[in-house]
């Protein structure tokens, strides 16, 4: 039977942190870097659906498993920065 308690809310954040830095990418400058842009987002986005595809297949996850997840993402995302395309700064 899996544990019903809660989440600790740290962990659940820690993941979708890591989710959101996989797909907030910034723009590119010029319309020919739209090609590199969405390429590098596919490959972002998919590193991050299959962690989160993890998670919901296993009824048994805790919190480990989501910061085990948010790491996994990060450490990913470490190999595909937003390099191969001019983009303006990030305005957060």
């Amino acid at each position: 039977m899996p544990d019903t308690r809660p989440l600790d809310g740290l962990a659940i954040r820690h993941l979708l942190s890591a989710v959101h830095q996989a797909l907030d990418l910034p723009l590119p400058v010029h319309a020919w870097g739209r090609l590199a842009y969405l390429k590098l987002l596919e490959e972002r986005a998919f590193i991050a659906r299959v962690s989160v595809g993890r998670i919901v297949r296993n009824a048994d996850s805790d919190e480990l498993d989501y910061v085990s997840e948010g790491d996994h993402i990060r450490y990913q995302l470490a190999e595909l920065p937003p390099r191969t395309y001019r983009h303006h700064h990030a305005r957060h």
